[in-house]
């Protein structure tokens, strides 16, 4: 598949993608904390679905590396393959229900310091991923 297409979710729905990791803002959802897409209400209960953006933005430029759109922070990527054991070790060993995205964030770094050692390229790419889309 094409490599846009691999940052898609939900592409095969005949009313056209849910998500896209790479962009989020291509289907109206935030890629930053402030972005004027971040939605605050209690519908979606409070935006859980449409703001994941900001944290499928996060994962993408931890695997991929690139620029946050809105923020214009550069992340320089890990790849895919490390990005995912960060990821999965966090949301399966370390967080919990009630996280927001601070924690999400700290939960990854732990995770990538447990995996790579705090200081390593993929400690540092997980924080500066986390700031390029405005967690901090």
């Amino acid at each position: 598949d094409a490599p846009n297409q691999r940052w898609l979710i939900g592409e095969d729905l005949s009313t056209g993608f849910l998500r896209n990791m790479a962009n989020p803002p291509a289907r109206g959802h935030p890629d930053r904390m402030r972005s004027p897409n971040y939605w605050v209400t209690e519908s979606d209960s409070g935006g859980v679905h449409i703001n994941s953006g900001i944290q499928n933005q996060a994962f993408y430029l931890l695997a991929e590396g690139g620029t946050n759109r809105t923020s214009g922070i550069a992340v320089t990527g890990i790849g895919r393959a490390a990005a995912e054991r960060i990821f999965f070790r966090a949301l399966t060993v370390k967080l919990f229900p009630s996280a927001n995205f601070r924690d999400v964030r700290a939960k990854t770094l732990e995770s990538a310091a447990d995996l790579y050692g705090v200081g390593s390229a993929q400690y540092n790419a997980t924080a500066q991923a986390w700031t390029a889309v405005g967690v901090n």
